[in-house]
């Protein structure tokens, strides 16, 4: 009886022991799920926050500002699971709230287009429009409170931003070919814009100066290109020379110093 007794003791002990184990194991990966989701909701706020701050190298609209400031309320929400920050998250939240209701009112749009002024400018400007275009898809998937319509006209807003970054890079870089007399990669370049322009579709008029642009550069690519423009040019500038250096003489019979006879 007593050893009845004792092997149901010891079964009741590993059974309550295992129950202790699954639990502790159950507390460790919610406390570990919930660390995780608040250094996500973390870093999502310290990415909206820092593209915030630089809106003077991209210019945003009033659609994209929004979705920013209700990204990070969505973080913020998640960040909530902590009850240590539960009081800093609702005055955040209550913060945020405030700013999207003063933006709707008083948002002042500029669609002026920030021209990168070299190739690391156009990297960073391409790279932070990738990551808006990714937020704004992202944001419509978890239902922000904005009309889908102004999300898509948003999204193709940035896509006619990517195009108008290359562009403009393109250009520049055609101005220095042409400067250095890279005459077949420069053509090459213009003619691959000129392609963009056209496969865009897009009726802007900046499209159509950066079109005119390069077609009148295409042309003067061509005419320096050619052998005979060559000979031309650098007969007119021995000429030219020859002139000058005849001129010179004249100048000097006439004003050089006298000779003593």
């Amino acid at each position: 009886m007593l050893f009845t007794i004792a092997v149901i003791f010891v079964v009741l002990a590993s059974f309550l022991l295992i129950m202790v184990n699954m639990y502790s194991d159950y507390a460790a990966r919610k406390e570990q799920d919930a660390r995780l989701i608040a250094n996500k909701a973390r870093n999502i706020i310290s990415e909206c926050e820092e593209l915030l701050l630089n809106q003077s190298q991209l210019v945003m609209s009033k659609t994209l500002v929004l979705v920013l400031h209700y990204r990070i309320i969505r973080a913020l929400r998640k960040r909530a699971i902590d009850k240590k920050s539960q009081d800093e998250v609702k005055e955040r939240i209550a913060n945020e709230e405030k700013i999207i209701a003063d933006l709707k009112n008083k948002y002042q749009e500029s669609n002026v287009f920030k021209a990168p002024e070299n190739d690391l400018q156009a990297i960073t400007q391409l790279r932070t429009i990738r990551r808006l275009r990714n937020i704004l898809k992202s944001e419509l998937s978890f239902g922000v409170p904005l009309n889908p319509a102004l999300i898509n006209k948003e999204d193709r807003r940035l896509y006619i931003l990517v195009l108008k970054v290359n562009i403009s890079n393109l250009v520049q870089k055609v101005f220095e070919m042409k400067r250095q007399k890279q005459f077949g990669s420069c053509r090459q370049l213009i003619e691959k814009g000129l392609q963009v322009i056209k496969l865009a579709g897009v009726k802007d008029g900046w499209f159509t100066e950066k079109e005119d642009i390069l077609t009148g550069l295409l042309a003067n690519v061509n005419s320096d290109a050619n052998p005979k423009n060559k000979e031309k040019k650098a007969s007119e500038e021995a000429d030219a020379n020859g002139q000058s250096t005849a001129n010179k003489d004249d100048y000097d019979e006439i004003f050089g110093d006298k000779k003593k006879w």
